[in-house]
């Protein structure tokens, strides 16, 4: 499967809840099989082999053959950038706390994982804005700017105060990798 490192669909891959759930048995226990992992994960070994797919593609997951066995490690691969940072912050995020955190991972994921959001969100790297500014900016329609802000918020990674919304200040491991990730708009 050919690596296409954006940072958005590394993200959108990583909102998915099931592949969340996948990685996080492959950190904590390396090299299972994908029918392991498809039996803790209580999914089908087609679908568990779909979605750990999914995160090889991102340079997430290393993966070893073992004659008919599949066998996946939380390996960077090292020609995608963002990997090793990516997945030091989950580590570190799936460390300090159980799975009902997963949640908020998701929603973090969610809200880099399309590339209007990204731009909305190097928008504000350079300071509040409101949504005029920033749909003039952007061109992008008042319906989708709106969406996308949403997600953001929920996200936690902007907040709006009388109409002016900023950059959020946000702790967690992940929140803290990915908008180290967001490069500025050139």
């Amino acid at each position: 499967m050919a690596l296409s490192p954006t940072l958005w669909r590394t993200c959108r891959v990583l909102a998915g809840p099931t592949r969340l759930r996948l990685l996080r048995q492959i950190i904590a226990a390396p090299d299972k099989t994908v029918g392991q992992l498809a039996e803790e994960a209580e999914i089908g070994l087609s679908r568990a082999s779909q979605e750990l797919r999914r995160l090889q593609s991102r340079g997430l997951v290393g993966v070893e053959r073992e004659g008919p066995f599949v066998r996946y490690r939380p390996e960077p691969d090292p020609l995608v950038s963002s990997a090793r940072p990516i997945l030091a912050a989950l580590r570190g995020a799936f460390a300090r706390s159980g799975r009902a955190p997963d949640r908020q991972i998701v929603r973090l994921a969610t809200a880099l994982a399309h590339p209007r959001r990204i731009l909305v969100y190097r928008e504000l790297l350079d300071g509040p804005r409101t949504v005029p500014m920033l749909r003039d900016r952007l061109r992008i329609p008042c319906a989708a700017l709106f969406r996308h802000l949403r997600l953001l918020q929920e996200g936690g990674l902007v907040h709006a105060t009388q109409g002016v919304y900023r950059r959020a200040r946000n702790g967690h491991p992940l929140a803290k990798c990915l908008t180290g990730l967001v490069q500025p708009a050139p």
